[in-house]
């Protein structure tokens, strides 16, 4: 990696962050009443008894506190102080930490599923094949990954007016998504593309091998 992309991506980080930081009640807000029942109740349906999971990019705690009330053993990590804390404020319990999901000191192999909404999108393409070789390395043999990203083919900055702030974006295709996961080991269990109101997002259930 050169030192000026070394640059970039922590300076888009830092943005990332700060804009979090920024709108995390409204985001908050926003998000609460997009809970994914279905998918949520399918990756349970995955997981052994007993399950631990990790919720990556945990956000307003929604998803966490989902699995908790299902009996769920789930920690959530996130780099944002302001949603870490907004969370926490809606939500009794839960077990957020501050790490940056890229590289996590989780121990190998300590995870029965991981759920990992929209946070892939957060992340340059380029970053993603390595990022998903760690998601495999916490996992057990067998583990569930829960993972949807935003539909498209680009990498971006988007405007957006609802939090009056700008936003990074990764775009991936459901072929493109396959291979990177195929790649850093998982077996494919369902993949699509659904439709939420304007975005189209590409959500796919893999197991690691």
């Amino acid at each position: 990696m050169s030192f000026s992309y070394e640059k970039m991506m922590k300076e888009q980080i830092k943005k990332a962050i700060e804009n979090y930081n920024k709108i995390a009640k409204v985001y908050a807000d926003h998000t609460s009443e997009k809970l994914l029942q279905f998918q949520l109740n399918k990756f349970i349906s995955l997981l052994p008894k007993s399950a631990k999971v990790l919720d990556i990019g945990s956000g307003s705690g929604r998803d966490m506190a989902y699995l908790q009330e299902e009996g769920i053993n789930v920690i959530g990590i996130d780099i944002s102080d302001g949603l870490i804390k907004e969370a926490k404020s809606r939500f009794n319990n839960l077990n957020i930490q501050k790490i940056d999901f890229r590289k996590t000191s989780f121990k190998a192999s300590e995870f029965n599923g991981l759920w990992c909404m929209a946070s892939l999108s957060d992340i340059q393409k380029a970053e993603a094949p390595k990022t998903l070789k760690e998601f495999h390395r916490i996992l057990k043999k067998e583990g569930i990954l829960y993972i949807a990203v935003k539909e498209g083919t680009e990498e971006k900055i988007i405007k957006k007016t609802r939090y009056n702030t700008e936003r990074f974006y990764s775009f991936y295709t459901l072929p493109e998504l396959e291979l990177l996961l195929k790649n850093a080991n998982f077996e494919i269990l369902s993949a699509i593309v659904s439709q939420d109101r304007l975005t189209s997002w590409v959500e796919i259930f893999a197991k690691k091998l």
